[in-house]
């Protein structure tokens, strides 16, 4: 969602344990090795100042790692991956169509993250477009628009459906970011939508101790929260052509694959490894969600992370975040 702009750890050490082990003993030893890698992972997450949640497996193998995987935190714009998956569904059911051309007014710009905030109203962009949009670059005025149509509660009726646990859908960004800024300053819930949009200098005036207490009152909010478990086996629904028909779940997949920002769980991953995910950004909260594509191996991989404070910069949070995404990476590269 973008609002705020806000241990450089090693693997090295892990990789050469990995690599001392030959392929035969590699295969023996795995459970071994992958509870070396569940110590590490919690190391990791433990001595960052703040708080992680991680939940990764190997869809073909079944092989896990996770701390705090059943932990809730929120989602931010990771929850616009459950809005997508719903309005496949509808267009599964014939409801909608790809093709559909909606109106985007100006009642329709929304703050925060995207494109078409900025700009002229009056475009008339493609339901696929309103996805992509809301996938790629986590246009909030895209997101707010598509769950206008589909609605949460039918979104969380989906989970229900898909049997997907500790993942809720509640609110549409504009009512987010609003709840979440006026935990700082009650008095922003005077201001319309346009107001703010009209100044978005605003944010400007938020003093350090406002900003803190945003955050901190925003956490105890139990909506639009998930935990990194739920999000992942929501992903591998899709994977598995389990939350929609097989077409739309492989359009989701590429949707995903054009992802933007790509400064946490890819930010040490090889050059051109292929990775489907959403990120999400609000307060404290920075976020990934992602299948990571190596070879005929795939790996379902989801980090939830806080800062414990303002004072925590958010690329330290990035990094700690892209560094647990190449150990996992590198164990399931070298045992599969």
């Amino acid at each position: 969602m973008r609002i705020f702009p806000s241990d450089r750890c090693t693997v090295a050490a892990l990789i050469a344990l990995f690599m001392a082990i030959t392929p035969s003993k590699a295969q023996n030893e795995k459970p071994k090795g992958l509870e070396r890698l569940q110590s590490h992972v919690a190391e990791l997450a433990l001595s960052f100042p703040g708080t992680i949640g991680v939940y990764a497996r190997n869809i073909e193998t079944g092989a896990e790692v996770s701390y705090r995987a059943d932990d809730k935190f929120p989602m931010a714009s990771v929850y616009k991956i459950a809005i997508m998956v719903q309005v496949f569904r509808e267009v599964d059911a014939g409801r909608l169509n790809l093709t559909d051309r909606i109106d985007l007014t100006e009642a329709d710009r929304r703050l925060g993250s995207g494109l078409f905030m900025y700009m002229t109203p009056g475009l008339k962009p493609t339901l696929h477009d309103l996805l992509t949009m809301m996938i790629v670059v986590s246009d909030n005025t895209a997101t707010d628009k598509l769950l206008g149509i589909v609605g949460p509660k039918n979104v969380n009726a989906m989970l229900t459906t898909l049997a997907i646990k500790d993942v809720r859908v509640d609110r549409p960004t504009s009512e987010i970011i609003t709840d979440w800024l006026a935990y700082g300053d009650p008095a922003v819930r005077k201001l319309t939508l346009a107001q703010m949009l009209s100044d978005p200098s605003f944010f400007e005036s938020f003093t350090r101790a406002q900003i803190e207490k945003s955050d901190k009152l925003f956490l105890d909010d139990p909506r639009d929260h998930a935990s990194p478990r739920g999000i992942s086996e929501l992903l591998v629904k899709i994977f598995r052509n389990e939350a929609a028909s097989e077409k739309s779940c492989h359009d989701m997949l590429e949707i995903l694959k054009l992802q933007q920002y790509n400064d946490s769980i890819p930010r040490y991953l090889p050059s051109g490894t292929v990775v489907a995910h959403k990120t999400g950004e609000i307060g404290y909260t920075r976020n990934d969600a992602a299948i990571i594509y190596e070879g005929n191996q795939h790996i379902v991989l989801t980090i939830f992370g806080l800062r414990g404070s303002e004072d925590v910069p958010e690329i330290d949070l990035k990094q700690r975040e892209g560094t647990i995404a190449r150990s996992i990476y590198d164990y399931f590269q070298y045992v599969n």
